[in-house]
């Protein structure tokens, strides 16, 4: 982990997407933060890729406040750099304050770095030492969490199920492999072409997994939603 160079591996990348992209339309502030391959006919504020500011010396130790957690540095030089981002389809975490700041300009903000991190939305089979990063969605039903471990890999983790996708050796790597991957989803205006798959690894069947355990809940819900229909019905009397 020492080794890893973060802060130039995302400039690098920060300057590849914003030079494919930027032609479709973009926004940025003084701050750092940007906004590139802007979408209108999916939504009047939909781009492909968003950046935001980096924190500071301050910022980034409230970051390590804010996810309970030590913050490793691989994360931590990325954070210096950008406060977390939606970079096509990956979502990297930042810091928010435990608050719902706005970047100015328009840009939005991250996912809390508590998500992931703290007791009530991690998993219980996540390892004690994995660092959660950010998450990567499947089609529809499917979604593979990111946790940098204590080893200094990335491991693509189904959200639901105790089921390694795929790993990388370092989080630099992560970035420049996936996001290259990423890149090769879309045509030059923006669209999918399909023929490159939204979840790397071993991923086929978390779809089906996915539907299975989304209708086993709406199952679930409706019973119980039916029981306490009845129980509500049964006081008035």
């Amino acid at each position: 982990m020492s080794n890893e160079n973060v802060a130039k591996t995302i400039k690098e990348l920060a300057k590849a997407i914003r030079g494919r992209w930027d032609r479709l339309g973009y926004l940025e502030t003084d701050e750092g933060a940007f906004a590139t391959g802007h979408l209108p006919t999916v939504a009047p504020h939909a781009y492909l890729c968003r950046f935001y500011a980096g924190l500071s010396g301050p910022g980034l130790d409230n970051a390590g406040a804010e996810s309970e957690r030590y913050l490793p540095q691989p994360y931590r030089d990325f954070l210096g750099s950008f406060n977390g981002g939606h970079i096509m389809g990956i979502s990297l975490h930042g810091a928010t304050g435990g608050q719902n700041p706005r970047e100015p300009g328009g840009i939005g903000q991250p996912v809390s770095i508590r998500y992931q991190n703290v007791f009530y939305t991690r998993p219980e089979f996540i390892p004690k030492g994995h660092f959660g990063l950010g998450s990567m969605n499947g089609p529809y039903y499917s979604q593979g969490h990111l946790y940098l471990t204590s080893g200094g890999e990335v491991e693509l983790i189904n959200s639901d199920y105790d089921l390694v996708a795929t790993r990388w050796p370092t989080f630099s790597e992560f970035l420049r492999q996936e996001v290259s991957r990423q890149l090769s989803r879309y045509d030059d205006e923006g669209r999918e072409t399909g023929e490159v798959k939204r979840l790397p690894g071993n991923t086929d069947d978390w779809e089906a997994l996915g539907k299975e355990l989304s209708d086993r809940r709406k199952k679930e819900d409706t019973v119980l939603h039916k029981a306490l229909r009845k129980l509500s019905s049964f006081r008035k009397k």
